[in-house]
């Protein structure tokens, strides 16, 4: 008797295939609604992750410079003169410089773009790559500004400036392209980190397998 009674109070499971879809179902609406609303490229949080990105770059390429002419300083190195030779330490100094301003500008973008990352909650890369699409439209804005501006004051004449353009045709391309890299990597691996801070909440709240 109690064996009977046992089987006939055991729950009867329900169709295993139609149960399956309908949770998925359900967990794939509940998933991909949000994001068709409000995923996509969002120009409000990239333009934040670039003011982030800005003052981080400010900020930490102050500390770097210091860092740089104090030691310059306490070695005695001396400033090189266009044409003249460099002593050892000035190149040191030179090396120097130039790894801390490439270690500024990755956790700069970085930042910049978990934030941008953050704030857009889907689709982080996307706008953490967005925080170089702001630097690139501002650099263009402040070159024409700048073309406009010097042709109309000679600016560069009053700066006591002589601009050898071949030089910044070959090097600065070089390093325009090395930067732009940098920048698109770092940022859109901050995008990414920033990205996956919600998609960890939303796993937790059961809003993604």
């Amino acid at each position: 008797m109690s064996r009977r009674y046992a089987e006939e109070d055991r729950p009867v499971a329900p169709e295993a295939g139609r149960g399956a879809e309908s949770g998925e179902l359900v967990r794939r609406e509940r998933r991909n609604t949000p994001r068709n609303r409000y995923g996509g490229f969002d120009w409000v949080a990239t333009f934040l992750g670039f003011a982030v990105a800005v003052f981080f770059l400010t900020v930490l390429l102050g500390i770097v410079a210091a860092i740089v002419g104090s030691v310059g300083y306490q070695l005695g190195a001396q400033v090189p003169k266009v044409g003249g030779s460099v002593s050892g330490a000035t190149q040191q100094l030179g090396i120097g410089a130039l790894v801390g301003s490439i270690l500024t500008l990755v956790l700069s973008y970085l930042i910049g773009g978990y934030t941008a990352g953050r704030l857009a909650r889907y689709d982080g890369m996307k706008n953490g790559l967005g925080v170089v699409v702001w630097t690139v439209l501002i650099v263009i804005i402040f070159g024409i500004l700048g073309a406009v501006l010097g042709s109309q004051f000679n600016v560069a004449s009053q700066l006591h400036l002589n601009v050898n353009l071949s030089a910044l045709t070959t090097g600065g391309l070089i390093s325009l392209a090395a930067t732009l890299l940098v920048m698109l990597i770092a940022s859109g691996l901050g995008g990414w980190l920033g990205g996956h801070y919600h998609k960890k909440i939303d796993r937790d709240a059961r809003f993604s397998p």
